[in-house]
């Protein structure tokens, strides 16, 4: 078995001395681990981990890293007999996505949106665990959703609760509380209602204290750069310009001339519907730049290929990162792909030398994915917040890593990606008083490109 680096035994004896918290460290530091030592140091089985459907494997192998445990994923086949796998001794956790929490631990939910936790009705399994694992835990942010709902109530009575996420505040402080609540530690800041008067619209005094209390009472926090003698991380910016210029200002255009009758109104006037234009149009134009790139991007790889070196390029859309698959040497890690696939296009990556690129959606690949051989990290298109674009990045630069990874943002003049690029370094401030990480940007970021793009 591993041996934990110091960091990570402090890491381990928090949690164990918290009982349930919150581990926020940065990715890359081992929370996984960490977990499963602390989950297995208390013998608190059976144990129940929550999380990304991509991840499961993911947390089968660690398991069976960390632990003489061994980690079973739930599937139909043991829907209604897993209980007698723990009784038997064959497995101690049990590892669940998201999405199939319902199937598994659900008879009824009301049909109406309003509904409350307490309405729903569980089956006898809520209660079969001693402690529950809720990975990317900033998934349950909003505590109105059916898997946020659905998630507390197996939480309820638990001998110990542990969040996971190097972004658990996205957004807004406010989206803390859920996790607070399912880790029963809301109590030390008065409950759940004094939580949100106090911290939905806190000062920098308030939320240097509500720092305080997380790190004393709840929450574990390390930044990578403090516990970890890792390679350097640097960004660079490479500007090129695309070849269908014409396409990309007519939807320019076709947008400028949408937002007429968005100009002027308040966040309260502008109707959900007419969010949701907005952004496919807005989408749109990232897509139409990301596909005028892919000529100049497919030179700069070529050339880093020259140098012997291995890529990692990611991107959003499949339209702009499909033409990539033609190149030698290719591997994928995109939407659509079974998790057995993935695994097999890291480990040909990983292991070896005749596959140079992986070509990756941020959304398939920017979390629980390892690809380490590589020191180049490429991004054709970027995410809407920071927290996407830091995890994809230490996809490579995280333990293992012996050199110093190289982070290279395609950056195409005159369109919408410097405004995206400029709004994400502007809004990574917004939660670093509060955890050290960057945040979602969500609506009031399109804002501001919006408003970029009418002052040009």
């Amino acid at each position: 078995m591993k041996k934990p680096f110091p960091h990570q035994i402090e890491g381990k004896n928090l949690m164990i001395q918290f009982k349930s918290c919150i581990q926020a460290d940065d990715m890359g530091l081992g929370k996984t681990m960490q977990t499963i030592l602390a989950i297995d140091e208390q013998k608190s089985f059976p144990c129940l981990i929550i999380c990304p459907a991509s991840l499961k494997i993911n947390w089968e192998e660690e398991i069976s890293t960390w632990s003489n445990r061994r980690g079973m994923i739930l599937n139909d086949s043991i829907k209604n007999t897993f209980p007698l796998l723990y009784q038997a001794g064959i497995a101690d956790y049990f590892i669940v996505n998201y999405e199939s929490l319902k199937k598994f631990f659900v008879i009824d939910i009301p049909k109406r949106k309003d509904f409350r936790l307490a309405d729903i009705v569980f089956n006898k399994y809520k209660d079969f665990f001693k402690s529950v694992v809720i990975d990317e835990s900033h998934r349950i942010k909003d505590p109105t959703t059916i898997q946020a709902k659905i998630t507390a109530g197996i939480c309820i009575n638990k001998k110990n609760v542990y969040c996971l996420s190097g972004t658990p505040v996205l957004n807004k402080t406010i989206e803390l509380a859920p996790q607070l609540i399912v880790t029963d530690k809301i109590k030390y800041f008065g409950g759940y209602k004094k939580f949100m008067e106090t911290y939905t619209d806190a000062d920098e005094f308030s939320l240097k204290m509500l720092q305080k209390q997380l790190l004393e009472n709840c929450m574990i926090r390390r930044e990578k750069k403090n516990v970890l003698n890792l390679p350097p991380k640097t960004r660079q910016i490479i500007y090129v310009d695309i070849d269908n210029r014409d396409e990309y200002n007519a939807a320019k255009d076709d947008l400028r001339s949408y937002l007429r009758d968005y100009k002027g109104k308040s966040k309260a006037e502008i109707s959900r519907s007419m969010r949701g234009e907005v952004m496919v149009r807005i989408g749109l134009l990232k897509q139409i730049s990301g596909k005028g790139k892919i000529k100049a991007v497919m030179e700069n790889i070529q050339s880093l290929f020259e140098q012997g070196e291995k890529v990692v390029l990611f991107g959003d859309n499949i339209e702009v990162l499909d033409p990539f698959k033609s190149m030698q040497g290719v591997v994928s890690i995109v939407g659509g792909m079974s998790v057995e696939d993935k695994q097999q296009s890291i480990d040909l990556f990983q292991k070896s030398d005749t596959h140079n690129l992986a070509v990756c959606s941020l959304k398939a690949a920017g979390v629980g994915v390892t690809l380490t051989a590589g020191r180049i990290n490429c991004y054709i298109q970027m995410g809407w917040h920071a927290g996407i674009m830091e995890q994809a990045e230490d996809r490579q630069n995280r333990i293992g890593q012996k050199r110093d990874v190289h982070c290279i943002y395609f950056i195409a003049r005159n369109t919408i990606d410097k405004y995206i690029y400029d709004v994400i370094e502007k809004k990574r401030e917004i939660c670093n008083s509060i955890v050290g990480t960057t945040n979602d940007i969500e609506w009031e970021v399109i804002c501001d490109v919006l408003d970029l793009l009418e002052s040009e």
